[in-house]
């Protein structure tokens, strides 16, 4: 009976007793074992990490990977603009909540709702100091329930123990910066060279992006994307109170100079950039615990050439006032021109089979602040000038896409008009490119086009396959521009960025860049890596690689392998057709095709085969060569890290020579290798400068013998040949049919009449080309050519052979499309006139008609079909019409004008 009395009882103390060791079970699991601030900055040393060459030998060893250059401030030695930054960014109600944030958790939770994924973590800046201080690695990397209550549970804690200041102070001096920084002070030195104390608003706004993905806004390795984080940074201030949107315009637009305080350290560009992939292949928290041997892929005597390389050819840009130090064997310019200011360079070499990066240079000093020498020019966008044009060539030699894009293949045989050209752009205005030189070149082949980087026949090669092509192959070879992005022709279109307003300061604007046909002569950005990337494909037989530094990660006792390259890239499909690399690879080591352009024994010729190419910015203020040999692909970048334009330094003088330099000496001790051909070429032979069969196969009896073209030439076979490569199926199949005979009065240069005395005749032999090459001609004086007055079937189809055959039969080549004329009122009208030129692509059987505004203006004869209209106000449209041989009506495609 007692015991049945006493039950009741017992009941309540029993729960209370479970409750109390549940409780305190409960606290030991969510309770840390101190909470002390000098223990929370108390960091016991850990082993370093050691970044070595492929050999070995030491580029540099983080003493404490956790920050090296840790160095805790007091809240009150941070900058204002710091603090409000890392608030607006990660926390802005820090100051409000008890260390969780119930309002930020809830929109984090809706969002990730939404999203169907984690895109939010509704962390507050409390609970990450409870994460990155308090929780063991292991605990950080688990995503459970119990990690996020023993994560809220610290958070409280801490807000209980601490003030928010010491919060904020305790967040500022750990948080991990990137690029071996712990605190905002070793962040400072790390990426500008500055104490804390010394930022200013827009650097504070860029350092306060990084914590979120120090790998993936690393400015010294990605500039732009640093800058679009410091946009959103400055954007939240605005949002929160924090900054007016005119002051976070001004820093937002405010140049930056990046440089670090000296350290120890070999081939720092490299070494920062192996950082960046390190993170992307261990978790952070397995790099802060130290313990490990990097192996990478440079070469340490490589890349000790590159340097010095880099170093001498600079300074010899430079006139002697403006050279820094001498350097042993380095020479300054005495007589070179101030403006010139070529300061800046950066070189990368990989090899071509595998993407291993063997030499990085990313500037001539990394610790220069006047030249931004942290920044790795390497991994900048810039535009490549011409360096670009081989994509755009191997996109129109390719069998395979032409024949899925319904137009014929060309060759390196296939004839280009180099004239004065006008094409049609999405945004109206005419395009009208210049080759460098400013001269036409008149007709030419694609081999020689691409060895003297002409850029017309570059942008008619362009227009002929399509810019999403281009993009197309770049994408393939590594190039990340966005398909998609093509304009409907001319130049390329890049992004405006409108400064937001102050509640949409954070909201990215649409950048997507509009490419049109000024991208074959650089019109859009690339990274020196990514396009020397792109020519590694073109020496290993079309099969892209990726670039890669880091070869191998073990623990320092070699015991574990955490991480191993793989070796090789054959296992990837081409992204070229390997006989068509090997086309582009064989003009561009033609060292006797360029020397119209660039002389012979140039700066891309070497004691071995090898291709290169260079390419110069219209505006001077980038100039790149690339080349390779079948064992090493180098490209350079000469120019400045601010953008100032060069003077007069292109790629030939700038970059070149440091190209060649670097490759004689990388290549002293190994033996010469030519480029292996594919199988799947012929070899045919051709007329040199047509690109047809040089006479009939045996029996054809389409030349067998001469014929008259004219009472006084006959067609006789080519005088000069050569042999070209071709894929099967694209061999030319027409026999030339251009160059003939004629007898000529050797006093005048003209045609002999019957009154010219026969001592004085003498025959001489001429390329005939058709109608469209007369101004040209004309403006030449060339010996040897000569224009036929209309363009008949037998003559000229070496000049229509490129583009001519798809073009429409009859073309109005003058005024511009979409050409904008002003009327001078100092002028009389007489003296403003326009000239409306035809081209017709076959003999005329009927007159043409020249139509204004759709109404008859006047007959269009030969030889140059050209009438003369006077500017009047408005928009005008113009288009000729005549019949065909077949009786149906053919008309050109009318175009407009506007006059004002």
């Amino acid at each position: 009976m007692r015991s049945r009395r006493l039950r009741p009882l017992l009941r309540p103390s029993a729960f209370i007793a479970l409750a109390l060791v549940l409780g305190w079970a409960l606290f030991g699991y969510l309770l840390p074992r101190r909470l002390d601030p000098a223990d929370l900055l108390y960091r016991p040393a850990i082993p370093s990490i050691i970044i070595a060459d492929r050999q070995g030998r030491v580029l540099y060893e983080a003493i404490d990977p956790r920050g090296n250059k840790h160095v805790p401030l007091a809240l009150d030695e941070i900058p204002h603009a710091c603090r409000a930054a890392t608030l607006a960014t990660e926390d802005a109600n820090f100051y409000h909540h008890p260390g969780v944030d119930p309002i930020a958790i809830a929109r984090a939770a809706w969002l990730n709702w939404r999203a169907g994924e984690t895109i939010s973590g509704g962390s507050t800046l409390t609970q990450q100091l409870a994460r990155n201080l308090l929780l063991t690695q292991e605990e950080r990397q688990e995503r459970t329930l119990r990690r996020k209550l023993r994560e809220a549970w610290l958070a409280w804690r801490l807000e209980r123990r601490y003030s928010k200041d010491e919060l904020l102070a305790l967040y500022l001096n750990t948080t991990y910066y990137g690029h071996f920084a712990a605190g905002i002070e070793a962040a400072s030195q790390a990426y500008f060279g500055v104490h804390a104390a010394e930022l200013d608003l827009a650097q504070c706004a860029l350092l306060a992006g990084l914590p979120q993905s120090p790998a993936q806004y690393n400015p010294i390795e990605n500039p732009d994307a640093a800058r679009g984080r410091q946009a959103v940074v400055l954007g939240l201030m605005v949002r929160h109170g924090y900054l007016a949107a005119a002051e976070a315009e001004d820093a937002r637009r405010e140049a930056l100079a990046y440089a670090s305080t000296p350290f120890p350290v070999r081939a720092p560009h490299f070494v920062m950039w192996t950082l960046g992939r390190l993170e992307t292949l261990l978790p952070a928290e397995r790099i802060a615990a130290g313990d490990l041997r990097v192996t990478t892929t440079l070469d340490l005597d490589w890349q000790a050439a590159a340097e010095q390389i880099v170093a001498r050819r600079l300074a010899q840009l430079r006139p002697c006032t403006a050279a820094p130090d001498p350097l042993p064997g380095v020479n300054c310019d005495a007589d070179a021109d101030p403006a010139r200011r070529a300061e800046n360079a950066a070189l990368v070499a990989l090899d071509p089979a595998t993407g291993a990066v063997v030499a990085m240079v990313g500037s001539p000093d990394y610790f220069d602040a006047s030249i931004s020498g942290a920044l790795n020019a390497s991994l900048s966008l810039r535009q490549p000038g011409s360096a670009i044009k081989p994509l755009t060539y191997a996109a129109a030699l390719d069998p395979a896409r032409a024949s899925r894009a319904g137009r014929a293949a060309w060759t390196a045989a296939t004839l280009i008009a180099d004239l004065r050209t006008a094409f049609a752009t999405a945004e109206g205005a005419p395009y009208v490119p210049n080759n460098y030189d400013r001269i036409y070149h008149g007709p030419v082949t694609v081999r020689q086009a691409l060895a003297n980087s002409y850029n017309i026949p570059a942008v008619k090669a362009l227009d002929y396959v399509g810019v999403e092509e281009l993009i197309d192959m770049a994408v393939a070879l590594g190039i990340p521009w966005q398909r998609g992005g093509a304009s409907a022709g001319g130049q390329a279109r890049q992004p405006v960025a409108q400064p937001p307003t102050a509640d949409q300061w954070s909201v990215p604007a649409d950048e997507t860049p509009r490419y049109g046909l000024s991208l074959t002569l650089g019109g859009g950005e690339v990274r020196l890596l990514d396009l020397t990337a792109a020519y590694a494909a073109l020496a290993n037989a079309g099969r892209p690689v990726e670039p890669y530094g880091i070869a191998r990660v073990t623990t320092l006792d070699g015991q574990e392998v955490l991480f191993e390259a793989a070796r090789s890239a054959d296992a990837r499909p081409p992204a070229i057709d390997p006989r068509v690399a090997y086309l582009i690879t064989d003009i561009l080591s033609d060292d006797h095709a360029r020397q119209p352009a660039f002389g012979a024994g140039s700066v891309l010729e070497l004691d071995r085969p090898a291709a290169a190419k260079t390419g110069t910015t219209t505006d001077w203020r980038d100039n790149w060569t690339l080349g390779y040999t079948p064992d090493l692909v180098t490209g350079v970048w000469v120019g400045n890290a601010d953008n100032t334009p060069m003077k007069g330094v292109s790629g030939v003088s700038g970059a070149g020579p440091i190209w060649h330099d670097f490759m004689l000496a990388v290549h002293k001790d190994r033996p010469r290798s030519a480029f292996a051909v594919p199988a799947g070429l012929a070899q045919v032979e051709i007329c040199a400068d047509s690109g047809l069969l040089p006479e009939c196969p045996a029996g054809d009896a389409r030349c067998a013998a001469p014929r008259p073209v004219t009472p006084d030439a006959d067609i006789i076979a080519c005088p000069h040949r050569r042999l070209e490569y071709f894929i099967p199926g694209t061999e030319p199949v027409e026999v030339d049919r251009s160059h003939v005979r004629r007898l000529i009065d050797v006093r005048t240069g003209e045609p002999a009449t019957a009154r010219t005395p026969s001592q004085y005749i003498a025959p001489q032999t001429f390329w005939l080309l058709p109608p469209e090459y007369a101004a040209w001609a004309r403006e030449q004086r060339l010996a040897g050519i000569a224009v036929a007055e209309t363009q008949g079937p037998d003559i000229g189809l070496a000049a229509r052979s490129a583009a001519a055959d798809a073009a429409a039969p009859l073309a109005l080549v003058s005024p511009d499309p979409q050409r904008t004329y002003r009327i001078d009122p100092a002028l009389p009208a007489s003296a403003q006139e326009v000239p409306v030129t035809v081209l017709p692509r076959f003999e005329p059987r009927a007159e043409i008609i020249l139509l204004v505004d759709d109404a008859p203006y006047g007959t269009l004869t030969g030889p140059d079909f050209t009438a003369w209209w006077p500017l009047t106000r408005g928009r005008h449209t113009f288009e000729a019409v005549t019949v065909g041989a077949d009786g149906a009506p053919i008309r050109s495609e009318k175009i407009v004008v506007y006059v004002e």
